[in-house]
């Protein structure tokens, strides 16, 4: 506008932020000068980057140039009101934090036999995503079941921030347990940390597959159960004749070991030939469970018959 009393011409307004202004409208006479009763308007576009977002606004003054008829030149800031003032034009944004991590699990082999044993590991890869319109800081990740967790890679600029487009990568590893094998999976969740630049703070616990979802990621473990048993029989010379008679017994031994990958309860050795079996021994952790790094005892007594002297 102008807001003096003589005509202004070569009218112009130019803005550091914006690189083509077009106009102006309002030019009611067409004779190329402001007159004292015109408004004129000119209007630019400015094209959001992920600082401003960032930043949460975007903050910006133009300035406005023209020439009176004796030569002066006069200026001024723009406002983002009134023309009595200079305050720059604020344009808030809206910003929305969001992140997002996806947990993957894969069982190793170590030892190649094909089924899982204690102390083999489940390697885990985390994804973590800026799924929201802002950058984030101090992003982390953990686990309660993985002490360390490296990473991350993908910082593409190096900034230390999960930019919206970047995606990051975390790697662990988990050691399989007796009670995890027993329960044929590992099941657990990582959180993902990550603080907006207004200070607000993002978490998302994972999901197996999906951004959108927090399913725990579940790894499938191999299961074989097997069991052994050895018997040994020792016979008894009780009258010490050095030759087997009618009611002298036999000792017998029986050995059983787990032959599997699981633990096994209710054990239990029958022999048709043996009425009493007591036992075991060897439960050294007195669960009740035949482990797998447990051998147990059994023993049992059998009276010969002639028939089997016969034999």
């Amino acid at each position: 506008t102008n807001e003096g009393n003589v005509p202004l011409n070569t009218v112009t307004v130019t803005d550091p932020m914006i690189a083509t202004i077009t106009g102006p409208t309002g030019d009611t006479d067409g004779d190329g000068e402001l007159d004292v009763t015109e408004t004129w308007e000119y209007t630019g576009s400015y094209t959001i980057t992920q600082d401003d977002i960032d930043a949460g606004e975007v903050e910006n003054q133009a300035t406005a140039v023209g020439t009176d008829p004796d030569g002066t030149v006069v200026d001024d800031l723009s406002d983002d009101e009134v023309v009595t003032e200079d305050d720059p034009t604020v344009t808030p944004l809206c910003q929305e934090p969001l992140i997002a991590i996806v947990k993957v699990g894969t069982f190793n082999d170590e030892n190649g036999d094909g089924c899982t044993d204690v102390d083999e590991t489940i390697g885990y890869v985390f994804t973590v995503t800026n799924e929201g319109n802002v950058s984030l800081s101090d992003v982390a990740v953990t686990d309660p079941m993985i002490a360390t967790i490296t990473g991350p890679t993908g910082d593409t600029d190096g900034d230390g921030e999960l930019d919206v487009t970047e995606t990051w990568e975390y790697t662990g590893s988990y050691t399989i347990t007796q009670d995890d094998i027993d329960a044929g999976e590992v099941e657990n969740q990582a959180t993902a940390v990550g603080t907006a630049p207004d200070g607000t703070v993002v978490d998302d616990l994972s999901d197996d597959e999906v951004v959108t979802e927090d399913d725990p990621t579940i790894t499938t473990l191999c299961q074989e159960p097997l069991i052994a048993i050895v018997k040994e029989g020792t016979f008894n010379d009780e009258n010490g004749d050095g030759c087997t008679d009618v009611d002298e017994t036999i000792g017998y031994v029986f050995t059983v070991t787990n032959e599997g990958n699981v633990s096994l309860s209710d054990v239990a050795v029958t022999d048709p030939m043996i009425a009493t079996i007591t036992g075991p021994t060897g439960d050294t952790d007195g669960d009740g469970e035949l482990d797998v790094t447990e051998t147990w005892e059994y023993t049992g007594s059998y009276t010969i018959t002639q028939d089997d002297i016969d034999a």
